[in-house]
């Protein structure tokens, strides 16, 4: 009886493969190598003051050079187009807001529909047209649901009508996110709780509404009060310069003097987490999910290169704006 067939290696065949992968491997970094060349000369020819030095070499090349050179890419097709094509203010306001830090970071969200992540296809096709200031409604039709006021073309008086409360459950689903967020990180949390540190002295009855999300020992030992508040920033838009972050700024700054130091007489910390309607997020709230990001790498397993939390919480947020839209559209659009 012959014994099973041994695969015996020929030194031969071995000598050509590794030959045959050598000259590959060497082709395909020479084409590599090509085409980075090719690219940097293209675009040293479009943005022209910015330092290409670092990129030149692989050992001093940023792990995030495209998105380096991307950022620095479209800065300077903004100032051209800024520069050449007649835009208007609210032209201009938009382009700054989606400049900014995290504006884009809910294109990088995975549908999930177990986590909410999931839009119809109108609303996926709205918020583009809304952020790119394509028309969206006709200029003489009357607002659908407040039957009070004529909608614009861009969907301003979409975005601000007061009569259903749209700005709640914008509020309440991203506050909804975040307290489930910090709940699967493993962060000990509440929403909606009632505190009842702020009271009337007229006649004793609190004025506090339930804070948004408690998280249990978050600083030094101390409680947290997480507030939530969402801004458009472009409310009351005119011909002056205008900053990105403004308007959650400001909001964020009457309700830390509003609610910071009954805080800290009972012992708590205040958070408040500002949010604008284009993606920006203020300081305090990014310091707030870096550090839950943190505590989700060290107890659940994820990618750490990718900001999940950030991801949620701006998709979050053009969700609802897109339920906006979407409510006030003809249906004939849809």
């Amino acid at each position: 009886m012959m014994g099973p067939l041994k695969k015996v290696d020929d030194p031969v065949n071995m000598h050509i493969d590794s030959e045959v992968e050598e000259v590959f491997n060497e082709t395909a970094g020479f084409m590599i190598n090509k085409l980075k060349v090719l690219a940097l000369a293209c675009l040293r020819g479009t943005i022209s003051s910015f330092d290409f030095s670092c990129f030149t070499n692989k050992n001093t090349t940023s792990s995030k050079a495209q998105q380096i050179l991307a950022s620095a890419f479209f800065s300077k097709m903004v100032k051209d187009m800024e520069a050449h094509f007649d835009m208007t203010v609210r032209q201009k306001a938009v382009f700054e807001c989606l400049r900014a830090s995290h504006a884009l970071d809910f294109l990088l969200a995975i549908p999930i529909d177990g986590l909410g992540q999931q839009m119809s296809p109108v609303e996926y096709r709205t918020i583009p047209k809304y952020r790119l200031t394509i028309p969206l409604f006709s200029i003489d039709a009357i607002c659908p649901i407040c039957r009070k006021a004529y909608l614009d073309f861009f969907g301003k008086h979409a975005v601000h009508c007061k009569e259903l409360p749209d700005f709640k459950y914008r509020h309440d689903m991203v506050r909804d996110v975040l307290f489930d967020i910090c709940r699967r990180a493993g962060i000990s949390v509440k929403k909606e709780v009632h505190v009842n540190f702020l009271t009337d002295l007229s006649d004793g009855r609190s004025t506090l509404r339930p804070v948004d999300v408690l998280a249990f020992g978050w600083v030094g030992g101390k409680h947290a009060c997480v507030e939530l508040t969402g801004a458009s920033p472009l409310v009351a838009l005119s011909g002056r310069s205008f900053i990105v972050g403004h308007a959650a700024l400001k909001v964020a700054s009457c309700k830390m003097t509003k609610h910071e130091k009954s805080c800290i007489k009972n012992q708590h910390v205040f958070i408040l987490f500002a949010f604008e309607t284009f993606g920006f997020l203020a300081p305090e709230a990014v310091e707030l999910l870096n550090r839950v990001q943190r505590v989700m790498n060290s107890n659940v397993m994820t990618h750490r290169s990718i900001n999940v939390i950030f991801c949620r919480i701006s998709f979050a947020i053009q969700k609802r704006l897109a339920a906006q839209l979407v409510a006030r559209l003809p249906s004939t659009t849809m």
